[in-house]
This record gives structure tokens, C-alpha cells and sequence, in this order.
């Protein structure tokens, strides 16, 4: 539903941004002071509420599978000289070195979508110049041979691999919330938003048209010393790398009941004994959607990253997925969510 609703959303906000502008620019000189900063205030956050829904509704219509692909030919040199335009003043605002770098070896160009690969490299940029204060930002343009998910179902497969590698020498990541940053909403943590401002939406919809295009974006950063995220894209555009969602087969739950024993389940320990609040990981799962008759995984691991892949995994294949962090959360939410498998 969601992502039919671009012009019933847009349109009402854009003229809102319209007037508030022309309020602001007080051309009849009617207006207080006071009066035009309020206009100002309502145009720039009218402008805010517009980027943060032209997001959603991307990422809605890539949920959706509403999200077209248009495969033309895109010169590097020209997206060189595109991405220059568009950063260097924001660089020289900043006080941040700047540059853009073909590696030799890189083809001429490329076939692919190029405003989805516009938005993901204007995304990573404006990322990249956001959480730095000084130093500066790199982006550099160059085949690869490895680097991404050695499975890729399409860069492994692929005649060539282009990578868009974009490094800064700002704040870095933890390694733990490495996984979580591509999860829509979230940042790296509680105060990110509040010092730097952003959504949290850009890096979970940037992943999702990299899959899109046929790619994968991978992260690696040093906390104080800064990140470099790759984007890896095949030569020539083969199709999407999103996988189809499996349904569960009767077959596949009945090797499932025969392979685990849930004795477990039968401990005197009841539900209400243990605080499920407690330990919840940083990770959101799904065990406020469980319902009865659903097909669940409980996943039981301390590493977040591993926990991830193995959500998306149980996701993929149509379950829903809960985490456990200790031994103990593990009990109680296998007697309270009876799972298929954990």
C-alpha cells in the first residue's frame, strides 16, 4: 500500500514547502522578523519530513518489489566528474580533502542502473562526510576479484567485478553495530541521531538496491579512525541478487521435528521465572509477530553479526526468527515460543 503512495504523500508537502517559501522570502515586506525565521523553520523541516519520506517509500517499493531496474551504459569518467560536482563543495565547506580515483585496469564503462547507483554512492558520500570532522573522504573506482560473499549468487558468477570503495578518517564503527547500521531506523548508537541528525534509513536502503543491481556492500572501520564501505557491482547488470523467499514444506517440518529434540522444553523452569526484557539484542527479531501455527527459529549466539546472517537466513526460508543471548533466555523462550528448530 505504501508504495503506491508517492503522489498522495509528496504533493500535499511539496506545496506546503512552496508556501513556506515564499512566506520566508517575504517578498511584500509584511512579515516580521519573527515571522519570516518562523517560515524558514517550517520550510526547512517540511524539507527534512520530505527526505525522510521519499526514503520510506523507496525502501517500501523495494519490499514491495515494486523497484524497476533501467540498464544503460554509465562511463566512469562521467559519474567521476558527477560525483566531483556534487561533494566538493560540501568538502571546501568542511574543511575535508576530497577526491575521486579511477584505478588503472577499470573498465570505460559500465552497464547498470545509474540513478539507483547515483543514490547508493550519494548515500555512502554523504555518510562519509557527515560522521567526519577532519581529514578526508576518498572514493575510489576499480575491479576486484574478491571481497564480497564468496556465495554471491551473482558476483560470483560475474565476467568482472567494478568496486566503489568510499573511505573517510571520521569517528568509525564499532564492530558490534557493524551488522546493525544496515537495519533500517538504527544507527551506531543512541546519540548518533541527536549529534549528526539522519534517519538511519540510507545504509538499510543503499544495501537493498546494491542486492537490487545484482551487488553487495561491505563494511570494515576502526572506531576514531575511520571507515571504508565497498560497493560491488558486476560489469554488465544479470539480474537481481535478492533472494526469492522459500516457503516452509510440510516435508522440511517434519525433518525438522525428527532432527530436534525438544526435552528441553520440559524443564520445571516456567516462562515467568526469567525477565525476557533483559538482554535483548540489539538486533530486532520477530518474537513480538509469533503467532500460534507460525514456524519459528530460536537462534542462540552472542555475536550479533552471526545472529544477523542467521535471521535473514530463517527469514529467507519463511521463518520467523527469535535471538537468544545466554543459556538461560534460551529456556524460557523455547517453553514460551515452542519453536520449530533452534
Amino acid at each position: 500500500l505504501l508504495a503506491n503512495m508517492s503522489h498522495e504523500l509528496r504533493t500535499p508537502l511539496n506545496s506546503l514547502l512552496i508556501l513556506a517559501k515564499m512566506l520566508s522570502e517575504n517578498t511584500e515586506r509584511n512579515l516580521s522578523t519573527k515571522q519570516v525565521e518562523y517560515a524558514k523553520t517550517i520550510h526547512g523541516a517540511g524539507t527534512d519530513l520530505l527526505g525522510l519520506i521519499s526514503e520510506i517509500l523507496d525502501l517500501s517499493k523495494i519490499e514491495a518489489g515494486k523497484m524497476t531496474v533501467d540498464v544503460t551504459k554509465v562511463k566512469l569518467a562521467e559519474l567521476k566528474d558527477e560525483v566531483d560536482r556534487n561533494f566538493n563543495h560540501l568538502a571546501h565547506t568542511k574543511k575535508l580533502g576530497f577526491k575521486v580515483e579511477i584505478e588503472p585496469g577499470a573498465p570505460i564503462a559500465i552497464s547498470t542502473d545509474i540513478k539507483r547507483l547515483q543514490q547508493v554512492l550519494k548515500n555512502l558520500l554523504s555518510n562519509a562526510f557527515k560522521f567526519t570532522e577532519k581529514g578526508e573522504v576518498v572514493l575510489q573506482i576499480g575491479t576486484s576479484t574478491g571481497g564480497w560473499s564468496f556465495d554471491h549468487r551473482v558476483l560470483s558468477k560475474s565476467d568482472g567485478v567494478i568496486s566503489f570503495s568510499v573511505t573517510d578518517t571520521g569517528v568509525g564503527i564499532p564492530q558490534e553495530k557493524q551488522a546493525l547500521i544496515f537495519e533500517a531506523f538504527q544507527q551506531a548508537d543512541g546519540t548518533t541521531s541527536r549529534k549528526y541528525g539522519g534517519t538511519g534509513l540510507g545504509l538499510s536502503i543503499s544495501r537493498e538496491i546494491a542486492l537490487l543491481l545484482g551487488g553487495e556492500i561491505r563494511v570494515k572501520s576502526q572506531v576514531q579512525k575511520g571507515s571504508t564501505f565497498t560497493f560491488y557491482l558486476p560489469f554488465n547488470y544479470a539480474g537481481s541478487a535478492k533472494a526469492e523467499p522459500k516457503k516452509a514444506s510440510r516435508r522440511a517440518l517434519q525433518e525438522v521435528k525428527e532432527r530436534f529434540d525438544f526435552g528441553v522444553m520440559e524443564s520445571s523452569l516456567d516462562p515467568g521465572d526469567i525477565d525476557l526484557s533483559i538482554e535483548i539484542p540489539t538486533i530486532e527479531d520477530d518474537r513480538e509477530h509469533v503467532s500460534a501455527g507460525d514456524h519459528s527459529v530460536l537462534i542462540v549466539d552472542d555475536d550479533a553479526n552471526l545472529a544477523q546472517i542467521l535471521l535473514d537466513v530463517a527469514r529467507q526460508n519463511a521463518f520467523k526468527g527469535i535471538i537468544s543471548l545466554t543459556g538461560e533466555q534460551t529456556i524460557a523462550l523455547a517453553k514460551r515460543y515452542k519453536p520449530s528448530a533452534i
